[in-house]
């Protein structure tokens, strides 16, 4: 599973003594609650928060044009963290304000996803494909569905409908690629239909698709210069969800695949898919598991057969916490925390490798409170396998980086990730 890494300075606590005067506050329907002019630097603006996926242009145009009219945004008091009014900085912020008007409110961090989509309800419709995103995440985080329903303005019914129909497509996903390993091993479509139960017209169209995203593979390979340890995607390619996040480019796998040559693979933190689905349209044997879907590195049964290769992407940390479960990795409270976590669960991987396997890990270093955190070179001096080769790709994160404020100290954004790859003991 692929995640946004480098995380946005922790900026000082924000309370009402940043403001010189008051002002009193358009954006409260009761009245009571007024705004606070603060410094723009101190809003933490953490973007695992936000249930949008990117910027609406057309909001960013219709707010530059009633700068001064805009309602102040909405704060966490001790986090400093934005819950409402990215858009609104956004603005700010290009236009050269210092000073925005704030109404602070004490929301707790497991609570603050749910806060925000609730707040995000107003102006420009959060795109559906988002918001179900962030109904799932919320009930991976452990809300119930009248939590969820609350904060999405939507019936307890309905909530329950998008969340059984995303794990309905998880399944269905899998079963349609069955139908089309069967056709591509030479059942015709008639015998694929009858022995998966899907429709003739759908494995057609999953068949399509999958030629188009192996005309990407074949596109990709011919025009790609051998694998160096520098690496550029110019975008993720049409597998797994880009609405997921920290998900990993596609193309990463094909060229780990390509270029190692496995055929046996295993993701013990697939997120959104990406691995399996390469995997799938490489006719490479592939196990995916996830603790969205109940398997816990630290303490799940593993597979009872080695693999040749294992891709692991885990989170990052300092980064964005996933879920409240305590063997979350991204749940970790502190940087030995993660690394005892990480140490078990590449003794536990390399366990399962083939004599001839390869072990890759992709991973970012962090950066919190002024702090860096090199755990690419941490990860390496476990010693626990002989390293191949160090890899350094560049992400998309400068694009993302423009969003954030990164508070009044100056520090160099980190844009790239680490590939690690290990090989088997025994060679």
């Amino acid at each position: 599973m692929d995640r946004q890494k480098t995380p946005p300075q922790r900026c000082p606590k924000v309370t009402a003594d940043c403001a010189p005067r008051r002002v009193q506050s358009t954006d409260d329907p009761a009245g009571d609650a007024h705004a606070v002019l603060t410094p723009l630097g101190a809003l933490r603006q953490d973007r695992s928060v936000w249930p949008r996926g990117d910027y609406d242009e057309e909001a960013l145009v219709r707010y530059r044009d009633c700068l001064d009219q805009l309602p102040p945004v909405r704060v966490d008091r001790a986090s400093g963290v934005l819950l409402d009014g990215f858009h609104r900085v956004k603005v700010w912020e290009d236009l050269g304000r210092t000073m925005v008007p704030v109404i602070l409110e004490d929301c707790a961090p497991e609570n603050q996803l749910a806060r925000a989509l609730a707040l995000n309800r107003h102006g420009a419709p959060i795109p559906l494909a988002q918001r179900n995103a962030v109904i799932g995440r919320l009930a991976e985080q452990g809300l119930s569905q009248t939590e969820i329903a609350q904060a999405a303005g939507l019936t307890q019914e309905r909530v329950s409908q998008i969340l059984a129909r995303e794990q309905r497509d998880r399944r269905e996903g899998d079963v349609v690629r069955e139908a089309v390993r069967l056709v591509d091993g030479g059942c015709s479509f008639r015998q694929a239909a009858q022995r998966t139960g899907v429709p003739r017209s759908t494995i057609e169209r999953a068949l399509r698709e999958a030629k188009m995203r192996q005309e990407c593979i074949r596109r990709h390979l011919q025009t790609r210069k051998d694998l160096t340890s520098l690496l550029r995607y110019p975008d993720r390619g049409p597998w797994g969800q880009s609405r997921y996040f920290g998900n990993c480019t596609g193309y990463l796998l094909v060229d780990l695949l390509d270029y190692l040559k496995p055929e046996s693979v295993f993701d013990p933190m697939e997120g959104s898919g990406t691995t399996s689905a390469v995997c799938c349209d490489l006719n490479v044997a592939c196990e995916g598991r996830d603790l969205r879907t109940g398997f816990d590195l630290l303490s799940s049964p593993l597979p009872d057969h080695p693999f040749d290769l294992i891709f692991w992407h885990p989170p990052y940390w300092p980064g964005h916490q996933y879920t409240n479960h305590p063997n979350d990795f991204s749940h970790a409270k502190s940087e030995g925390d993660f690394l005892h976590r990480m140490k078990e669960g590449f003794e536990r991987l390399a366990s399962l490798m083939t004599p001839k396997g390869h072990l890759v890990l992709l991973i970012g270093d962090g950066r919190k409170n002024g702090v860096f955190y090199p755990m690419h070179s941490k990860l390496i001096h476990f010693d626990l396998l002989p390293l191949e080769a160090v890899l350094i790709k560049e992400g998309d994160h400068e694009r993302r980086a423009r969003h954030f404020q990164y508070g009044p100290t100056p520090f160099i954004p980190t844009l790239h990730e680490y590939v690690l790859i290990f090989k088997g003991p025994t060679r």
